[in-house]
C-alpha cells in the first residue's frame, strides 16, 4: 500500500511541476530538459538516500526518543537545505537562468 501512495505522490508531483512551470519547459531545448529531469531525479535519489541511511547512522547509538527526534529532524532540515541550494545553482547552469530558483 505505501509503494502505491508513493506511486501516486510522484505522478502528483510531476502533474504539479509540469502545469506550475509548463511555460518555461516550452522555452528550453530537449537537451536542457533532459538535464532539468535528470537534476531533480537525482537530486531526489540522494536526498532521500542521505536522510534515510544518515538518519539511521547517526541515530543508532542513542536510546531516547527524543534525541533521536531531534537529530533526524536536523538531518532532513540540512539534507534538504543542501539539496535545494545545489539544485538552484545546477538548474541555473543548465537553462542558462531560465528556470526560477526553487523556494
Amino acid at each position: 500500500m505505501n509503494i502505491v501512495l508513493s506511486i501516486i505522490a510522484c505522478i502528483s508531483f510531476v502533474i504539479y511541476f509540469f502545469l506550475k512551470y509548463g511555460d518555461i519547459l516550452s522555452k528550453l531545448n530537449k537537451m536542457q530538459k533532459f538535464g532539468v529531469f535528470i537534476s531533480y531525479f537525482s537530486t531526489t535519489i540522494l536526498a532521500g538516500i542521505c536522510i534515510y541511511y544518515g538518519g539511521a547512522f547517526l541515530t543508532e547509538p542513542f536510546q531516547n526518543g527524543f534525541i533521536k527526534f531531534l537529530i533526524r529532524l536536523t538531518i532532513v532540515l540540512v539534507t534538504l537545505w543542501l539539496a535545494i541550494s545545489i539544485l538552484n545553482q545546477v538548474l541555473h547552469k543548465i537553462t542558462k537562468g531560465i528556470f526560477p530558483k526553487i523556494t
